[in-house]
C-alpha cells in the first residue's frame, strides 16, 4: 500500500514536472511566432546602391549648393581626374557634374554628349550607373530642347519689338512731317495774305480811278477846236 502512495505521488510529480515544461515550450512558441509575424509584417529595407552611385548623387548635392567656392573646388577635382585618367567612373562623375545646373561650370551639352558616349558602351556600366546615365541623359535632352525653345521666343519677340519700334518710329516721323507741312502751309498762307493786304493798300491809296489807270491821253482830252 505504502509503495503504491509512493508511485503515484511520483506520477505526479512527473506530470507536475511535464505539465510545467510544456507551458513553457507553448509560450516560447506564442513568443517565436509573435516575432515572426513581426518580423514578415516589417518593411523591407531598399537594399542600397551599387558602385559608385552615391558619389556621383553626391557631386550634384554640392554643386547645387550656393557656395561659389566649394562648387569650383569640387568641378576642379572632378575634370582634373577626368583629364588625368578618363575611365569610365571619372568620365561619369565628369558628365554628372556638367549636367548639373547650377554652377558657372554647367555644360548641358557637353555632359550630353560624354553621356551618349558612355551609354554606347553599357557593358561597362554598372546596372545602377547605366540607370543614372539613362535618366541624367533624358533629362538633359529635356532642359536642352527647353533652352532652346525659350531662345527661340526671345528672338521672335526681340524681333516684334524691333518692328513694332520701327514702325512706330515711321509713325512718329510720318506725324512729324505732317506737323512740319502744316507749318509751312501757314506760314505761306500768312505770307499771301500779308500781299493781298498790301496790294488793297496800295489800290485803296492811288488817286487815279482803277478803270481809268492805263487810258491814253487822246481818250482823257476833247477833240481840237476848229480854226
Amino acid at each position: 500500500m505504502m509503495k503504491l502512495t509512493h508511485s503515484i505521488g511520483l506520477l505526479s510529480v512527473c506530470a507536475a514536472a511535464l505539465l510545467l515544461q510544456g507551458c513553457e515550450l507553448t509560450e516560447q512558441f506564442r513568443r517565436q511566432s509573435q516575432a515572426n509575424a513581426s518580423a514578415s509584417s516589417a518593411p523591407t529595407a531598399p537594399a542600397p546602391m551599387s558602385g559608385n552611385t552615391p558619389a556621383y548623387l553626391d557631386i550634384m548635392n554640392s554643386l547645387s549648393t550656393p557656395d561659389p567656392a566649394r562648387q569650383a573646388d569640387l568641378f576642379y577635382e572632378v575634370e582634373r581626374e577626368y583629364t588625368r585618367a578618363p575611365t569610365t567612373a571619372s568620365t561619369l562623375r565628369y558628365a554628372v557634374a556638367l549636367v548639373t545646373p547650377g554652377h558657372p561650370a554647367s555644360s548641358p551639352s557637353e555632359g550630353k554628349r560624354l553621356l551618349e558616349t558612355l551609354l554606347a558602351t553599357p557593358e561597362r556600366l554598372t546596372q545602377d550607373e547605366r540607370t543614372l546615365a539613362s535618366v541624367l541623359l533624358h533629362e538633359t535632352d529635356v532642359r536642352l530642347k527647353l533652352e532652346a525653345e525659350n531662345r527661340r521666343l526671345l528672338a521672335t519677340l526681340d524681333d516684334r519689338s524691333r518692328s513694332q519700334a520701327n514702325s512706330d518710329k515711321r509713325i512718329q516721323a510720318q506725324i512729324e512731317e505732317n506737323a512740319r507741312l502744316r507749318r509751312a502751309l501757314a506760314e505761306a498762307q500768312q505770307k499771301l495774305d500779308a500781299i493781298k493786304e498790301i496790294e488793297r493798300s496800295i489800290i485803296e491809296r492811288s488817286p487815279t480811278p482803277p478803270g481809268n489807270r492805263d487810258a491814253t491821253p487822246s481818250e482823257t482830252q476833247g477833240p481840237p477846236a476848229s480854226r
